[in-house]
């Protein structure tokens, strides 16, 4: 295999490797793996800049970045990349669970605690509907007359 000499290659390399997935789109694992080549590149040039006063590599040093890298470094970046989007997904799933689990939490507690609410309004609204029966049950069996005690006890105060 000749060896690499750029970035377009580095992306056709993984492309070629990974494919596309489902949508047309380049495969997730190839386009990370890519972006920590492009990474390492980005250093290597920022590091280069620092060592040469400012003054960015040339293409053809940057061709040489390319190519001095062996095989296996462009394997451990497919290995390191992988790994990444591994964890990246493993952790997208469990959010995606727990998310779930605390939803059918909430739904089915947030039902049963609706009936406390309703239970109290109910209990309090008959109360109040049982004093009030029993208040004018207490005026028709005591035959009370409202205006009898009106003039029983507030005109006695006056006169």
């Amino acid at each position: 295999m000749d060896p690499i000499k750029g970035p377009e290659e580095v992306y056709r390399k993984y492309l070629d490797q990974f494919g596309f997935d489902g949508d047309g789109d380049p495969d997730a694992i190839a386009l990370f793996t890519f972006s920590l080549v492009e990474r390492d590149r980005f250093d290597w040039m920022e590091h280069h800049r620092a060592q040469h006063n400012g003054v960015s590599p040339t293409l053809g040093e940057i061709e040489r970045w390319y190519t001095s890298k062996p095989p296996s470094y462009f394997e451990d970046k497919y290995r390191h990349a992988l790994s990444w989007y591994r964890a990246f997904a493993k952790n997208l799933l469990e959010e995606e669970i727990n998310k779930r689990v605390q939803d059918s939490i909430k739904e089915y507690i947030g039902d049963k605690l609706s009936f406390l609410p309703q239970l109290y309004n109910n209990l309090t609204g008959n109360i109040i509907f049982i004093l009030f029966i029993g208040l004018v049950a207490l005026f028709v069996f005591a035959d009370f007359s409202p205006i009898e005690w009106i003039k029983l006890h507030i005109t006695k105060q006056h006169s």
